[in-house]
C-alpha cells in the first residue's frame, strides 16, 4: 500500500511539473504553434489572446502515467487502446484549434479513430444493457460497434458544447472521472493523478492563463467515454448495473445539446453552428458570474446522482423530474437573454 502511495506522489509531482512547465513558457509555445484564442466581439469575449494549451496540460499527466505503466509495469491492451484512442482525440483537437476543421470532417475522423479502436477490443463495445425501470437486458449484437461510437460522438461533442465558460468543462469532467473512481471502485494512478491535475488546471483556467481548446475536450470526452464504457461492461456481467444511473451522470450537458440543437434545426440553422444559447449563456444573461455559474452546474449533476444513491426512488421518476425542472429552468432563463 505504501508503494503505491508513494509511486502515485511522485506521479503526481511530475504531472505538476510538467504542467508547470507548460504554464511557464505558454506565450511562447502557443505562439509557436498558433495555439491562440483570440476574442472576436461575437461569441469570444475575453480581453486578450489566451493560449489553448489546456488540452496539452492535460494530457501530459495521462503521458506520464502510461509512460510509467509501460517502462515499470506491465501495460494492458485496454490501456494501451485508451492511450491510442484518447491521444489520436487530442492530436485531431489540436489540429482544429491551430487551424479550424470542418465539422463533417472532425466527425468523420472522429468516428474512423472510435471504429478502429473499439473493433480490436469487445471490452469497449456496448453489446449488453440492462434497465432497471423495466428489469430486462437489451443486447446490441451487430449494432454494438455502431451505438459505441453513436455514444462516444455525443459525449465528446455534449463536453465540447459546455467549453464555453471559463472552467466549466474541466469541472464537469472532474465530476464524471470522479464519479467513475468511486462508483466503479477504480481507484488507481491515473485517476487519482489526472483528478487531481484537472484541478491545478483548473485554476489556470479560471484565471485566463489558459483555454481547454478543441484538444482538451475532445481528449476528456473519448477519456470519459471509454472509462464509462469499460467499466460500466466489466460492472453488469457481474451485478446487472442500471443504465439509468449513467444516464442520470451524463444528463445536464446531454440535454443541454439536445435543447441547442433543437433549437438551431427550429430556427432554421445549422445544428453545429455556434451560438449562444447554452445553459451557461443563459444564467449569464441572469447575471450570474462565473463562480456561481460553476456551483450552480456542480449541483445540478450532484444533487440527482446523490438522491438517486441515498433516496428510494426509481431512476425514472428522478429522469422525468430532472428533465422538467431543466426545461423550466431555461424557458424562464430565456427572458432574460440576451443573445440570439
Amino acid at each position: 500500500m505504501k508503494n503505491i502511495e508513494i509511486e502515485t506522489i511522485i506521479l503526481l509531482v511530475l504531472s505538476l511539473f510538467a504542467i508547470l512547465f507548460i504554464n511557464q513558457f505558454r506565450i511562447k509555445i502557443s505562439s509557436t504553434f498558433n495555439l491562440i484564442d483570440s476574442p472576436d466581439n461575437i461569441r469570444k469575449f475575453h480581453l486578450k489572446p489566451v493560449p489553448l494549451l489546456g488540452g496539452i496540460m492535460i494530457f501530459l499527466p495521462f503521458l506520464i502515467i502510461n509512460l510509467h505503466s509501460f517502462f515499470f509495469q506491465q501495460i494492458e491492451n485496454t490501456q494501451l487502446i485508451i492511450f491510442i484512442c484518447c491521444t489520436s482525440c487530442l492530436i485531431l483537437g489540436l489540429i482544429d484549434d491551430i487551424k479550424t476543421i470542418s465539422y463533417k470532417y472532425k466527425f468523420l475522423y472522429l468516428i474512423i479513430i472510435f471504429y478502429v479502436l473499439i473493433s480490436l477490443d469487445k471490452n469497449f463495445q456496448i453489446n449488453k444493457i440492462y434497465f432497471s425501470t423495466i428489469e430486462r437486458v437489451v443486447y446490441l449484437d451487430h449494432l454494438s460497434i455502431p451505438f459505441t461510437i453513436l455514444s462516444l460522438l455525443l459525449l465528446t461533442n455534449a463536453l465540447n458544447l459546455i467549453d464555453g465558460l471559463d472552467g466549466l468543462c474541466i469541472t464537469v469532467s472532474s465530476i464524471f472521472l470522479l464519479w467513475i473512481m468511486i462508483t466503479f471502485n477504480n481507484i488507481n494512478n491515473m485517476n487519482i493523478v489526472l483528478i487531481l491535475s484537472l484541478v491545478f488546471i483548473l485554476y489556470l483556467n479560471l484565471k485566463k492563463k489558459i483555454f481547454l481548446g478543441d484538444s482538451g475536450s475532445l481528449f476528456l470526452g473519448s477519456l470519459i467515454g471509454l472509462n464509462l464504457i469499460f467499466n460500466y461492461n466489466l460492472d453488469i456481467f457481474i451485478n446487472n448495473y442500471p443504465v439509468e444511473n449513467i444516464f442520470i451522470l451524463l444528463m445536464l450537458p446531454g440535454l443541454d445539446m439536445f435543447r441547442v440543437f433543437a433549437i438551431r434545426m427550429i430556427n432554421k440553422k445549422n445544428p453545429f453552428t455556434s451560438d449562444r444559447n447554452h445553459l451557461h449563456h443563459l444564467l449569464i444573461s441572469k447575471d450570474f458570474n462565473k463562480v456561481q455559474i460553476l456551483i450552480i452546474f456542480i449541483l445540478l449533476i450532484i444533487l440527482p446522482i446523490i438522491i438517486n444513491f441515498f433516496i428510494n426512488i426509481k431512476s425514472i421518476y428522478i429522469i422525468i423530474f430532472y428533465i422538467l425542472f431543466y426545461s423550466i429552468l431555461c424557458f424562464k432563463l430565456k427572458k432574460f437573454h440576451k443573445y440570439n
